[in-house]
This record gives structure tokens, C-alpha cells and sequence, in this order.
């Protein structure tokens, strides 16, 4: 073989290789918005530990207080946290979503989140809250499903119940006004919920729900999931990493929340995570799917099996 043809030859072969490489190198963009709480710690795990880019995703977190079904609706945004009774509200409206991965997972030992009385309000009892004004942080949400539906189990009609809205972080504030008469809370501003004078009363209401409900998941549209399936494996698996070290270092994850969200050492060291789970199934879903019927929110839904790829 002639020099020209060799260096020809290995010209060829180079090309092959950095080709090869480039290929092996190249990171699927995505965004994943979510909410500034620490339950949404995992896919900021999964960024600060480099998780997503072993599976081949080069992966931006938004933080948003709303609007992520209409980001992905826009295509700004691939994967988003969302409450699972507004995933269901969404395709029972005629969006198509599907479940990219799990959440979270509630349990009825759960005590991070009840029912707080005002102090002084003479609530009792579930029947006393009848005629009274309660707080939850967003009409519709699944805290306020969740209250609605426990109210119904202990016999009382939640419809003679006035809801109205307030940011948790406000809802200590109400009860000590006398605003309200209690407020649906959770961890960490159940504690400021229940500081003498403010508080009385807390009904730690999971004791009485079903059994691990997932308040929340991560979605996205059925077009883009099915056309980008292999990504959406890899992020389910980046993911799985994140709750295994989740699991492992509480402070760990902590500090890498405070990282995104910026959040000052006094609150962080008041912060904890609830029990997270990716996985969840059609059967866990179709538990707010029950209680949601009940409280006429929905026209017709399709069955839960819809909410998952093929």
C-alpha cells in the first residue's frame, strides 16, 4: 500500500472515531420545572450529581410557583411537577399528559400535614368545623381535596365548610388574627401553625385517607414523551439514582436543595423531605381519581391506564 493511500486510510479512520466519540458525547436537552419545595429535590440531585448527563441528558431545572401544564403545552418546559389531582383536572379537560415518573408517596402514619384550629375557636371535633372558615393554600389542590374527603369520612358535609385561600407561609398569621378558624397545612410552617396562642387543635387527617396516595408526579406531553421514549427511560433511571441518595443523605439532599432555591441556613435546618417515590401505578392514581368524582370535579375521565405510555 502506497504512503498516500495509508495516510489516506488513517484519515478515514480518525474521522470514524472522533464521529464515534462525538456521538457517544452528544446530551439530549431538556428542562424539568418544579416548585420550591424540597420534595422536588430529586431532579436537583440528579443535575448537581451528574446523574442526568450518565444517561445522556443535559438537563435545565425552572422553578416556578405555576403555570408548568401550559409550559408543557408550549413545549418550554419536557418534564414538570404536578399535583396529581391537576394532571387529572388537565386530561379530564382534554390535555394529553402522560406520567414521566413519580413523586412522591403519602402514607396514613403521615403527621407533616393536618389540620390546625385557631386558638380559641372551640373545635373539638370534625362536625365542629361546620359554619367555620378554613384556610387552605389553593382551592382544588390536593390538600384541599384531601381535608374535603376527610370531612366526608367522619360524616360531615364539607359544603357548609367556607374554604378560602392563603399561602402557607401566611396561615399562621390568619389564625392569630382570627381571620380564619383553621388552616390545611404542612411541614415546615405546620409547626408555626401550632405555636401557643396561635394554634390549638391539629388533626393529622392522613390517619383516615387511603393508603399511599401520590400527591404529586412528574409529566409530560404524550407527543413528545412518545417520540423521545428513550429519553424519558433515561430520565425515570437518573431519577432512581437521585431517591437512592436521597435515601442515603438526608443533609446531603438539603443542602443541594438550598443550592437551586437559595434558602437561608435557619429555615434549611428546619426543613425535611417526605417519603419520595418514582414509581407509581394506574391504581394509586385512580384513589384521587375516587375522591375527586365524589366531590363532583370531574366530567369524564378516562381510565388511569391512559395517563401511561404503551
Amino acid at each position: 500500500m502506497s504512503n498516500n493511500l495509508i495516510r489516506k486510510a488513517a484519515l478515514l479512520a480518525g474521522l470514524i472515531i472522533a464521529t464515534s466519540f462525538n456521538s457517544a458525547q452528544a446530551q439530549t436537552k431538556i428542562a424539568i420545572g418544579v416548585p420550591p419545595v424540597p420534595e422536588f429535590v430529586l431532579p436537583m440531585i440528579a443535575i448537581e450529581k451528574g446523574y442526568f448527563k450518565e444517561h445522556g441528558i443535559e438537563a435545565e431545572l425552572q422553578i416556578t410557583h405555576g403555570g408548568r401544564t401550559a409550559a408543557l403545552q408550549s413545549g418550554s418546559l419536557q418534564f414538570a411537577a404536578l399535583g396529581t389531582p391537576s394532571l387529572i383536572q388537565a386530561t379530564d379537560s382534554g390535555l394529553d399528559l402522560v406520567v414521566s415518573s413519580g413523586g412522591a408517596i403519602a402514607s396514613v402514619k403521615d403527621q407533616n400535614y393536618g389540620i390546625v384550629t385557631r386558638a380559641g375557636s372551640g373545635i373539638e371535633t370534625p362536625a365542629d368545623f361546620v359554619g367555620h372558615k378554613v384556610a387552605v393554600s389553593q382551592i382544588g389542590d390536593f390538600f384541599h381535596i384531601m381535608s374535603r374527603e376527610w370531612f366526608r369520612l367522619n360524616g360531615v358535609d364539607w359544603t357548609k365548610i367556607t374554604f378560602v385561600e392563603s399561602p402557607f407561609p401566611q396561615q399562621p398569621d390568619l389564625l392569630k388574627a382570627g381571620t380564619v378558624d383553621a388552616v390545611v397545612t404542612t411541614s415546615p410552617f405546620l409547626r408555626g401553625a401550632q405555636a401557643p396562642g396561635v394554634g390549638d387543635k391539629t388533626f393529622y387527617i392522613a390517619a383516615d385517607l387511603p393508603d399511599r396516595l401520590p400527591p404529586f408526579l412528574y409529566a409530560s406531553t404524550r407527543e413528545w414523551a412518545d417520540a423521545n421514549r428513550d429519553t424519558v427511560a433515561a430520565f425515570k433511571a437518573a431519577m432512581n439514582q437521585a431517591l437512592t441518595y436521597q435515601k442515603s443523605d438526608l443533609k446531603g439532599s438539603l443542602e443541594i436543595f438550598s443550592h437551586f432555591v437559595k434558602m437561608p441556613p435557619e429555615i434549611l435546618s428546619k426543613l425535611s423531605i417526605s417519603v419520595l417515590d418514582t414509581e407509581v401505578s394506574p391504581e394509586q392514581i385512580q384513589l384521587w381519581v375516587e375522591m375527586m368524582v365524589k366531590q363532583d370535579m370531574l366530567r369524564e375521565f378516562k381510565p388511569t391506564e391512559t395517563l401511561f405510555l404503551d
